[in-house]
């Protein structure tokens, strides 16, 4: 293992996150997040190009929904009732969350460690890779954060290292 990468600074995510969504977006500290069977959630796995484990970030269902909603730039109260109809996000939301954590994978890479990319999305509970469990469970650092993107709600990320 190449041990795991720097996590990203909270300015920075937040412009990334501005930037994308093209609106207001605030990112603070926020409460331990803590996974939980009844609760949706996905978690996004970054691995080195070698394969080995680089980073976790995970999103609440909130942020999940309004992450994809607003990079797909649809109706907000529409699109968080479709969710709670259907008990999850549909496979549309979930490519917009994808297309929003891959985007992210640039925060984690720096000039002195190996090349960082996303590797899968998953819902949790689920399946999840027991190396990619190791740094969920046992993270050398951690960031918890409350984001909130302007006419979307806020919700919870969890960056895992």
């Amino acid at each position: 293992m190449n041990g795991r990468c720097p996590l990203p600074a909270r300015a920075s995510f937040r412009d990334l996150l501005r930037d994308l969504f093209g609106r207001p977006v605030t990112v603070r500290p926020g409460p331990a997040q803590e996974l939980d069977a009844k609760r949706m959630a996905y978690l996004a796995a970054y691995r080195f190009d070698d394969g080995s484990p680089a980073a976790v970030a995970v999103t609440d269902q909130t942020l999940s929904v309004a992450a994809a909603a607003a990079i797909a730039m649809m109706p907000p109260k529409e699109t968080f009732e479709q969710v709670e109809a259907e008990g999850g996000l549909d496979e549309e939301l979930v490519e917009f969350l994808h297309e929003v954590v891959n985007i992210t994978a640039k925060l984690l890479n720096s000039p002195t460690t190996a090349h960082v990319v996303l590797r899968q999305l998953d819902p949790v509970p689920g399946e999840v890779f027991a190396d990619i469990a190791e740094v969920a469970l046992n993270p050398s650092i951690r960031h918890d954060w409350q984001v909130g993107v302007e006419g979307y709600g806020e919700g919870s990320i969890t960056f895992l290292g």
